[in-house]
């Protein structure tokens, strides 16, 4: 069982300095590094991702897939009824709530930014501490992961054909 765990800012620089301290704060912690992404809206339909990056091997920390499924959040606005067939209805087959996926969805606004990560080893107690240490008063938003909706949301990211996945350096 984990979190996944959104900040929203309602400044991007704020949000960025987050990302930072969070992955200053699993180095502190000593624990296995997760992806760390914040993502922003760069006009209508344009969502971009901004992983945390390894120093050494240049890939995204945590190998790049819970950043990816954070970023998937945001690319369908469309409310979940379990009743269609769109990348929300899929979040939400997985085990994702509505009531989540509505707040997420609408929690990126175009100057902001939302800083997320899936929190296991680092706990959920030093992450909002953390957090509400900083600058921006962001707003949180969390969803409790079981082993199930985890196992179904890497299922949903399997599903995407690896070339939409890379970046135009090469890394995924």
């Amino acid at each position: 069982m984990s979190d996944l765990i959104l900040a929203a800012y309602g400044s991007r620089t704020a949000a960025f300095a987050a990302g930072e301290r969070l992955a200053a704060l699993q180095v502190e912690a000593a624990v296995e590094p997760e992806d760390i992404v914040v993502v922003t809206r760069g006009g209508p339909g344009r969502v971009s991702l901004n992983q945390s990056l390894d120093a050494v091997t240049g890939k995204p920390l945590g190998g790049g897939q819970w950043g990816t499924l954070i970023g998937m959040l945001f690319l369908d606005g469309r409310n979940p009824t379990g009743q269609g067939q769109g990348l929300a209805e899929q979040l939400l087959a997985s085990g994702l709530g509505a009531d989540f996926l509505r707040d997420v969805s609408a929690s990126l606004t175009p100057q902001g930014a939302v800083v997320g990560l899936r929190v296991r080893k680092l706990g959920v107690d030093r992450v909002r501490a953390r957090l509400d240490a900083l600058e921006g008063r962001p707003t949180i938003l969390r969803a409790r992961l079981s082993t199930e909706t985890e196992a179904a949301l890497r299922d949903l990211q399997e599903q995407i054909p690896l070339g939409a996945l890379r970046q135009p350096d090469g890394i995924i």
